[in-house]
C-alpha cells in the first residue's frame, strides 16, 4: 500500500536551502541529459528555474524513510484526496526535486502516471537522477 499524502506534505517548502537546490539542479540537468542545446534566444525556463522541491511526511524521520524507499526502488507513488489538489492535478512528465527530512535534495523525479478514482488521486513517479 502506498503512503497517503497530505497536500501540505507535498508542497514546496520555504525552508529548503535554495543554493543547495540550485547546485543539485545543475548536476541533475547534466547527468539526466536535460541540458538543452544552446539557442539564440537565451536560456530556457528548464535551464533557469529549478523544478519545485518537496518532502513527504509529517516528520523528518517519515521523510527520510520515504526517500530511502523511493531510492531503493527507483520509483514511488503518493495517494491523496482529489479535493486536496484544488482542481490542479499533477501532470505526466513534470519534474520535481524530492528532498529528505532535513531539506537536502536527494532525487530528481518525473511524474509517470496520474490515476483518479472517485475522490482519490494516485501520482506515480520515477527517479530520473540521484547523486
Amino acid at each position: 500500500m502506498e503512503p497517503e499524502a497530505d497536500p501540505s506534505d507535498l508542497s514546496e517548502h520555504d525552508d529548503f536551502d535554495h543554493e543547495e537546490l540550485r547546485v543539485f539542479w545543475d548536476l541533475a540537468r547534466y547527468h539526466a541529459k536535460l541540458n538543452a542545446a544552446p539557442t539564440y534566444f537565451g536560456p530556457t525556463t528548464l535551464e533557469s528555474v529549478p523544478p519545485p522541491a518537496w518532502a513527504f511526511g509529517d516528520s523528518a524521520e517519515e521523510s527520510d524513510a520515504f526517500v530511502e524507499t523511493v531510492l531503493d526502488g527507483e520509483s514511488g507513488s503518493t495517494t491523496a484526496a482529489s479535493s486536496d489538489y484544488d482542481g490542479d492535478l499533477p501532470e505526466v512528465g513534470v519534474l520535481s526535486i524530492l528532498c529528505d527530512g532535513s531539506g537536502k535534495p536527494r532525487a530528481l523525479v518525473e511524474v509517470t502516471d496520474v490515476a483518479v478514482s472517485a475522490d482519490v488521486v494516485v501520482e506515480s513517479f520515477r527517479v530520473v537522477y540521484q547523486p
